[in-house]
């Protein structure tokens, strides 16, 4: 499963690979990459709310994937024999199962 990083992790992601190669200021990440040192400066040192197409831009340019690759759950063992051993076989049951995990992840937050 596929999901997007956070802004910051992307922004930090970014900013360790230019500082690698020396490349600390955002007029120097400008010209390499082609994008407005203002919009440079905005989305590595700002305080980005969203994924924005010029974080996207930097990381095809760093070839760093904005997604984390998450586990596929029916890959584990573990969790298919719990659920095989507590769902009854039906809709219904499923929706409630599905319930209360969703209710477990949001009293975990």
């Amino acid at each position: 499963m596929k999901c997007i990083k956070p802004p910051r992790q992307i922004q930090e992601n970014l900013r360790q690979f230019f500082e690698r190669d020396g490349i600390t200021s955002s007029s120097a990440i400008a010209r390499l990459t082609g994008v407005g040192q203002s919009q440079i400066h905005r989305n590595l040192w700002g305080e980005p709310q969203r994924v924005t197409n010029t974080l996207k831009t930097l990381c095809d340019y760093a070839n760093i994937s904005i997604f984390i690759v998450q586990a596929d759950p029916r890959d584990s063992s573990i969790l298919m024999d719990a659920l095989g051993s507590v769902w009854d076989g039906t809709d219904k049951h499923a929706k409630r199962l599905a319930k209360l995990l969703f209710a477990h992840q949001k009293a975990s937050l």
